[in-house]
């Protein structure tokens, strides 16, 4: 059963990596990011299950912490960027220096 979400967990992850790799919009790297997230937490809670090591836990608190902040930062330059209409484009963010 573990070896399931093994392959689940490995499938997001290169998803996620494709997803960065592939597109230069802040938004979509972003959410890509995410997906990379998710997998972690998947198999860190998988491991747990499995385990019944306590160890796994401030490991998951910190995934979790970390999405929180990625989803917090996302709406800040999301909110910083449209206001000034300036493009999305993660290689054309240089602009921000002339700011």
């Amino acid at each position: 059963m573990l070896e399931y979400f093994i392959v689940i967990g490995i499938a997001l992850l290169s998803s996620g990596i494709g997803g960065v790799i592939a597109s230069r919009h802040l938004v979509v790297v972003i959410l890509s990011i995410e997906i990379m997230l998710i997998a972690a937490s998947l198999l860190a809670v998988s491991l747990y299950g499995y385990s019944n090591s306590a160890t796994i836990l401030p490991l998951l608190f910190v995934i979790w912490a970390i999405a929180a902040i990625d989803v917090i930062a996302l709406v800040v330059f999301y909110r910083y960027l449209s206001r000034f209409k300036m493009d999305l484009n993660v290689t054309k963010l240089s602009h921000l220096k002339e700011r």
